[in-house]
C-alpha cells in the first residue's frame, strides 16, 4: 500500500523532520517506490546524525531492507549483520520478509541465513 502510505509518511516528515525513526521510514519508502538510489543516498544523510539508540537495530534492519529492495546483496548483508550484532538477531523476521527477497540466492545471504536459523535453533533450545 505504497501509494496510501505515502502521504503519511510525507506529513510524518513534516511534522516530525527530526526523528531517527521517521526518517527511516522515509528512506523505505522511497525503496518501496522503486527509488533505489535515492534510498541509498539518504541512507548516508541520515547515518550522520543518527543517534545510537535502543532503538538503532530497527533503523540498521530498515537500511538492510533498503539495500535489498536495490538488490545489493553486499550492502544489505553488511546491515543485516550490524542488526545482529546490535541486538536484533531475528531469524524468523529475516526469514520472511518479502523485502529481503532479492538478495535471497546470494551465496553470501544463503550463508548467513543457515548461520541465522542454527542460532536461533539454539535459542529455542537453550529457553524454549
Amino acid at each position: 500500500m505504497v501509494k496510501e502510505a505515502a502521504p503519511l509518511v510525507a506529513h510524518e516528515l513534516q511534522e516530525n523532520p527530526t526523528s531517527d525513526a521517521v526518517r527511516t521510514n522515509g528512506v523505505l519508502l522511497l525503496a518501496l517506490q522503486g527509488r533505489h538510489q535515492e534510498a541509498q543516498a539518504a541512507v548516508s544523510v541520515i547515518l550522520k546524525t543518527l543517534r545510537k539508540n535502543r532503538g538503532y537495530h530497527h533503523h540498521t534492519y530498515n537500511f538492510a531492507r533498503v539495500y535489498a529492495m536495490g538488490g545489493k546483496s553486499e550492502e544489505a548483508l553488511k546491515w543485516l549483520r550490524i542488526t545482529v550484532v546490535e541486538g536484533f538477531p531475528c531469524y524468523p523476521l529475516f526469514a520472511r520478509d518479502q523485502f529481503l527477497d532479492p538478495i535471497r540466492k546470494d551465496p553470501d545471504v544463503i550463508r548467513f541465513m543457515a548461520e541465522m536459523k542454527e542460532r536461533w535453533e539454539g535459542y529455542q533450545r537453550e529457553f524454549g
